[in-house]
């Protein structure tokens, strides 16, 4: 990414302390992996869904698949 259209952090612009900062980090973090798995709940609930309507799709036999009479 390109940084061009940020301004560097002076004292004076903001009030933000290391732990402010190392607070934001890992809140960040946080929310990355959280959206990381909210992404794979809905790839797996997708992979279900594909599941179940190929389920729905097989032809249904009104006779047994045991034909042994």
């Amino acid at each position: 990414m390109h940084d061009e259209n940020k301004k560097p952090v002076q004292e004076s612009d903001s009030p933000a302390t290391i732990s402010d900062a190392e607070e934001i980090r890992a809140t960040m973090e946080q929310t990355r992996e959280a959206l990381e798995a909210s992404g794979a709940e809905i790839e797996r609930s997708k992979r279900l869904l594909r599941e179940s309507e190929d389920l729905l799709d097989l032809p249904v036999s009104s006779e047994p698949a045991d034909s042994d009479q």
